[in-house]
């Protein structure tokens, strides 16, 4: 069948999906904004988006969210007509027995005028100012919304509202993220996550991580099984995945093990992935390395940046405690990816992250914002490694029946061949 596929930054969320739909003999197009990565997969003609114009300097500030998608929308919009017309396909006009995208940046509000025939399927992320999640949460840096931000929210559902009506099925990770849905929404909401490659991510005891020399420090140091070694993982460093709770942990932790080294992977950059940048212009991992200063030790503290999936994988197998701390959000791919390896991890007891794991069974939990009880935790795993093995196989077992891609991916497939009529697939 003619798949296209419509996503600001492919192939993200379809990376494991594209694959298998190219290799069983599908057509598939792609209209993106970003195409860093998609080259990397075979079997996929991209086409590239530009924006001809920028929000508006007079434009209502609660407006301009909204503004801001709808001018994307345009522009998706108006290269799928082009594709429509023949534009990419020598004159010859295309259309999709099947459109798939994520609706978050408001590229597919225009696309059933396009083709208005066609069944849509889209990746529902997550439906923003429901109790209970990010909304609410107690924590230092999350003060109460005021009516101002609410309506924000209520700004950034519009567009979701817009393309929640629009969909012919929709498509979410987690039962969290689906419960918080309107309920009329969820009915057409199908509960399946992206899927992990449990094959390749399997623990390795004889793996080391290599940490770079430093102006400090003029020569590498080898990790490995040997050394208790501390890992967290956090795209841009921000509250929201819980960076200052976990350090304030770590000054009690390196004061009663001496000999604990900490791995930190991600960007240090005033830009933040989820939340509110900070007001000073500064990263959140530099404004708290200034507060906390020689409260910690960080000749044993090793930021790596953004590394490679490979390297990463051998960072989840060395790694004594895997700390994964999250407001109630959108889940990450790395708490699932650690556990495929066999890693312990320490978790915050917050809706999204009880989904996965179960206190004492397959990982640990502790309330989010309880930096002195997360440092017990990992004071005490790393003491007594030995009697978590349990949990670490219970960790992988867990991910290996829940969300193997391959079972997984059965089920994307099984959905989207639902969505089409019959004579459309091809056998």
């Amino acid at each position: 069948m003619r798949i296209l596929f419509v996503h600001k930054g492919l192939p993200a969320q379809f990376t494991h999906l594209i694959p298998a739909l190219s290799s069983r003999g599908d057509e598939l197009w792609a209209i993106g904004m970003h195409q860093k990565h998609i080259d990397e997969l075979p079997g996929i003609n991209f086409i590239k988006y530009h924006l001809h114009r920028g929000n508006g300097k007079d434009t209502y500030p609660l407006a301009s969210e909204l503004e801001s998608k709808i001018i994307r929308g345009e522009a998706v919009a108006r290269v799928a007509a082009q594709l429509a017309e023949g534009k990419f396909t020598r004159g010859y006009p295309w259309e999709p027995d099947i459109i798939i995208g994520h609706p978050g940046w408001g590229e597919m509000l225009f696309i059933a005028d396009v083709w208005p025939h066609v069944p849509q399927l889209h990746y529902v992320e997550f439906f923003y100012g429901v109790r209970g999640t990010d909304n609410d949460i107690h924590d230092i840096h999350a003060t109460p919304k005021t009516w101002h931000e609410r309506a924000r929210d209520r700004v950034k559902n519009a567009n979701l509202l817009s393309n929640l009506c629009q969909m012919s099925a929709g498509l979410c990770p987690t039962k969290f993220q689906h419960g918080l849905l309107p309920d009329w929404a969820k009915i057409k909401t199908h509960v399946i996550h992206d899927g992990i490659d449990t094959n390749w991510l399997t623990p390795d005891p004889r793996c080391e991580v290599v940490v770079p020399p430093t102006p400090e420090r003029p020569y590498s140091i080898v990790l490995n099984g040997t050394t208790d070694i501390i890992t967290f993982i956090n795209r841009t460093f921000e509250p929201y995945r819980g960076v200052h709770v976990f350090l304030d942990a770590l000054v009690k932790v390196q004061a009663l093990h001496p000999t604990a080294h900490t791995i930190l992977v991600g960007e240090d950059t005033p830009n933040v992935a989820y939340g509110a940048r900070r007001s000073d212009g500064k990263g959140w991992l530099t404004a708290l390395r200034g507060q906390l200063g020689d409260k910690l030790d960080w000749r044993r503290i090793h930021h790596l940046g953004t590394v490679n999936h490979h390297t990463l994988r051998n960072i989840y197998r060395v790694s004594k405690a895997h700390i994964y701390l999250s407001y109630p959000f959108v889940l990450s791919w790395s708490l699932l990816e650690a556990m495929s390896c066999g890693a312990l991890v320490i978790g915050s007891s917050t809706a999204p992250v009880q989904e996965v794991i179960t206190d004492k069974i397959n990982g640990l939990l502790v309330p989010f914002e309880d930096y002195d009880a997360l440092a017990n935790i990992i004071l005490n795993a790393l003491k007594k490694s030995d009697s978590i093995v349990g949990i670490r196989k219970q960790a992988r077992k867990h991910i290996i029946d829940h969300y193997d891609v391959r079972t997984l991916l059965k089920r994307q497939l099984s959905l989207i061949d639902s969505l089409v009529p019959s004579k459309k697939i091809i056998a």
